[in-house]
């Protein structure tokens, strides 16, 4: 695991993963042919010393070879034909497995370790690169215990040197047809074996030591692997399954542990982020107490550290305080001048006073227009809280006080150098100075929320009304500082920048809701460290710059103009994904915080939304639901006063659009008068909602569905699959899908299937992946809907229950199973039509007088709009005719 990125200045260790094949050497055609033979070379396969001492001998020493010496291949360029059946039966070649039996792993966890090394991460390093390499040339010998370590430093030359065999043709990009890698690539044979592999290693990790550390060398083998795929032959390689993410490991797990992580936030990770990016976040140097508490009470659901008893909540002086209650005390302000502002409409704001005693106080301004300010985004567990008063401690207002000075300067002083006009102001500034006329400072105006929102149930309502402000507060903030307790203390000067990045994502900060709102609505957030503070957005787009402009958010279709695609440009797309991933909620119409969008993009943003809070927790479980209301356009002062049970629903029907993953979610769901459990959830789930798995709208009780099958290689839209029945359909049955090849066990979900064993007609299954012939079969969970009308591939259903569906070979069915066929075809067309809706007619109307606004407003910036500017310039008439056609068709 050498090749890929590992933090600097950090204390913690690398695992060290044990260099456990036997074989000094691999690389002749006599030692290939004794490993993939089966009756050649020693009775068990095995290549003995005697072996490859001859061939040895013609190779320089391993310890005195250089480190492209160490990386020569053999000079057998003999390609393996057949990928997949050679590299299978290399178990039972080795006399590890019977014939047709896969239990190659034995009791001896060592044993076991050995061969998964020897098969799964150098059978499978000669399989994908074509010839075979010299194993030892991945390995070096510790220098405290002399322990012979694997070592993968040379991996980025060996498939630099694989690429230039692959004769790509320039301009195309094409592999060359007739090579079996090619067609390999093309038939998904290699990106499969690829995932196999991965899946191996859920059962390797099931082992203890060494067994762990060497599932985890082959998981970012596969990954490297596999991204080396896609890197090179992009066109031809759309299944990226085989980049499988990271799911709950117990290596990494204890890791994460022994430094310090909160269990709340390790199992958040899993499932995110790639082998190599898990491995990374875990080797980052932690606090090992936030606030002078551990985690140790903590638990997976939830962080105990940053939630607040307000029972026992008390805030905090600063690490430099004398703590002398003398020097140090409360100050604030009075918690009816900020209801009363607040009343009023007003934001208010809290400028600073130095008295004659040399305390600095806080004192309420209202904000209005022209005035700038800072808004502070933070964690109440850091001790900047106070639950029982608009007050905090002198020591705290006064490091704020210097922290936006600070901020302000640097601020000036960035301007300065862009415009050029540093000189022009200082000129300015003596020239009034000798003149005995000053030049007068902007006042430093904050806004924080343990002085801006008023404390006490006689102020609960204005409390409300307060977080209603929340949007306004912070979209109109000059920028957002965001002072997290563990990123304080961090030197970040000199850090690469994916360390940065994945040390916020790390912080508590990132893992609390209210935070993740304040982040999105940020013009520009800045994070204070220890050694001063950076702009977030800048560092973001200074990366982007820097690599290739084809790259997109999906490392999968990074730029194929390079020899491999850069690991530490792998390790910033992952770790800053949550800077990515953030609604864009800064522009803004008045106060409203959300730009002109479509319907598409609606529930794009619902997406984002969801997929930010879900990993995230906050004290008051009600404070969440004024957050999705700020965040998707609502009114949060309305959604705070309905039935707690209420809210979610009115959230969701707020919706023109909704993504379909949300009927698939595991979470506790809304109820109706009867106490069914329907489809919608009434929390937000743990899952992941991918943001191209299709959209739903809601309609007259029913779920407006589209079926249509995705036109773009990236889109990876559910299984939709459709059948009908004369009787009442059983809790288990059969469903034969002809064109896949396959058919499919679906279980109904006990105690919620009632209608299914009661209605006939029509059915819809909607499966969250779209179902593959596997070895191992695939199991998906799904949900059963009953089919109403189809009208241009929009399906009007109603939810029935949720199923799970196992896929197996035609040839396998059960006979005592209820079999239906699969007519999906029938109502899968290529155009989809858009639910007809009220913000039509106002385009329709835009298009009849102008009718580039109406294209502009149904389609955006694009061809549809060139064309009909195009259209209106040579005739009026036939510019309406194609707005209405666009509308209309969409």
């Amino acid at each position: 695991m050498d090749h890929i990125p590992y933090p600097v200045s950090t204390s913690v260790l690398p695992v060290e993963v044990p260099f456990l094949v036997s074989q000094s050497l691999r690389g002749t055609d006599r030692a290939f042919s004794a490993l993939t033979n089966a009756e050649g070379g020693s009775p068990d396969g095995i290549i003995t010393e005697a072996d490859t001492q001859n061939d040895s001998a013609n190779l320089p020493a391993c310890g005195s070879c250089s480190h492209s010496t160490k990386a020569q291949l053999a000079t057998d360029s003999r390609l393996v034909a057949d990928w997949t059946s050679d590299f299978w039966r290399y178990p039972e070649k080795r006399g590890w497995s019977v014939a047709g039996l896969r239990s190659w792993w034995t009791s001896d966890p060592h044993e076991t370790a050995r061969r998964a090394q020897e098969w799964l991460y150098f059978e499978l390093l000669d399989t994908f690169l074509g010839v075979p390499v010299d194993w030892t040339s991945l390995s070096r010998q510790d220098q405290n215990d002399h322990k012979k370590l694997l070592d993968s430093s040379i991996l980025p030359e060996l498939l630099t040197q694989w690429r230039e065999r692959q004769s790509i043709s320039e301009p195309s990009m094409q592999l060359n047809t007739g090579d079996p890698f090619t067609e390999a690539v093309k038939e998904n044979t290699m990106q499969t074996l690829l995932a196999r592999v991965a899946l191996e290693c859920n059962r390797l990790d099931k082992f203890p030591e060494p067994s762990r550390s060497t599932s985890l060398a082959i998981r970012i083998l596969v990954e490297t692997l596999t991204t080396a795929i896609y890197s090179l032959a992009r066109a031809q390689a759309t299944d990226t399954s085989a980049v499988q993410k990271l799911e709950q490991n117990p290596l990494l797990e204890e890791r994460f542990l022994s430094n310090s992580w909160c269990p709340f936030q390790i199992a958040r990770l899993w499932g995110q982020y790639l082998p190599s990016t898990t491995y990374y976040l875990s080797s980052l140097p932690r606090e090992p107490t936030f606030g002078g508490v551990t985690h140790e009470r903590c638990n997976e659901n939830r962080c105990m550290t940053t939630t607040i008893d307000p029972s026992t909540y008390e805030s905090r002086h600063t690490e430099s305080c004398s703590r002398d209650p003398s020097s140090c005390h409360m100050v604030g302000v009075q918690s009816f001048e900020v209801a009363n502002c607040i009343k009023r409409g007003r934001i208010p704001l809290i400028k600073f006073e130095e008295c004659v005693d040399g305390i600095l106080r806080p004192a309420i301004t209202e904000f209005r227009s022209g005035l700038q300010y800072v808004a502070l985004s933070h964690v109440w567990s850091g001790g900047l809280g106070n639950v029982d008063s608009n007050s905090m401690f002198s020591c705290q207002l006064r490091e704020l006080h210097n922290l936006l000075l600070k901020l302000r300067n640097d601020a000036d002083d960035e301007l300065d150098r862009n415009l050029g006009q540093r000189k022009y102001r200082d000129m300015i500034r003596n020239l009034r100075k000798s003149f005995g006329v000053p030049l007068p400072e902007p006042p430093i105006l904050l806004w924080i929320d343990t002085l801006c929102v008023p404390v006490g149930r006689e102020h609960q309502e204005t409390r409300q009304t307060a977080i209603a402000q929340m949007a306004q507060i912070y979209v109109e903030a000059q920028c957002v500082l965001v002072v997290d307790p563990e990123l304080q203390k961090m030197t970040h000067k000199g850090l690469p920048d994916e360390q940065i990045f994945g040390s916020i994502l790390c912080s508590s900060w990132n893992s609390r809701s209210w935070t993740f709102q304040e982040a999105c609505m940020a013009r520009v957030f800045y994070v204070q460290f220890a050694d001063g503070h950076d702009v977030i957005d800048e560092k973001w787009h200074s990366f982007m710059k820097s690599i290739d402009p084809m790259i997109h958010s999906d490392i999968m279709h990074a730029s194929i103009d390079k020899p491999a695609v850069d690991p530490h440009e792998t390790l910033m797309l992952e770790v800053s994904d949550w800077f990515r991933a953030m609604p864009v909620m800064t522009k803004i119409r008045g106060y409203d915080t959300r730009t002109l969008m479509s319907r598409s993009e609606d529930w794009q943003n619902f997406v984002r939304v969801w997929n930010g809070l879900r990993t995230r927790s906050t004290t008051k479980t009600d404070d969440l639901y004024g957050i999705i209301a700020i965040m998707v356009d609502l009114s949060a002062h309305e959604i705070l006063r309905l039935d707690p049970r209420e809210r979610m629903k009115a959230v969701l029907r707020s919706q023109s659009s909704l993504p379909l993953p949300l009927l698939y979610q595991d979470c506790p769901k809304i109820c109706d008068l009867e106490g069914k459990a329907l489809w919608a959830p009434s929390e937000i789930g743990r899952g992941h909602i991918e943001m191209d798995h299709g959209y739903m709208s809601l309609e007259n009780d029913g779920l407006l569905i589209n079926a249509r099958r995705s036109d773009t290689a990236r889109h990876t839209w559910p299984g939709v699959y459709s059948f009908s029945s004369d009787e009442p359909l059983p809790t288990l049955f059969t469903l034969r899908l002809a064109h896949l090849g396959l058919s499919a066990t679906i279980k109904l979900s006990e105690g919620s299937h009632s209608q299914a064993t009661e209605l006939t007609g029509s059915w819809v299954i909607l499966a969250k992946e779209t179902l593959r012939v596997g070895p191992r079969g695939q199991t998906v969970p799904g949900v059963l809907l009953s089919l109403r009308a189809v009208e241009e591939s929009i399906l009007d259903t109603t939810y029935v229950c949720p199923l799970r569906l196992s896929s197996k070979d035609l040839d396998d069915e059960d006979s005592g199973e209820k079999a239906f066929q699969d007519n999906t075809q029938s109502i899968q067309t290529v155009e989809v039509k858009m639910p007809f809706t009220a913000s039509d007619i106002l385009k329709i109307i835009v298009a009849i007088f102008l009718p580039p606004v109406g294209v502009l407003l149904e389609r955006g910036f694009g061809s549809d709009f060139c064309i009909n500017i195009l259209l209106t310039i040579l005739g009026y008439i036939p510019g309406i005719i194609h707005a209405l056609y666009i509308i209309l068709k969409f």
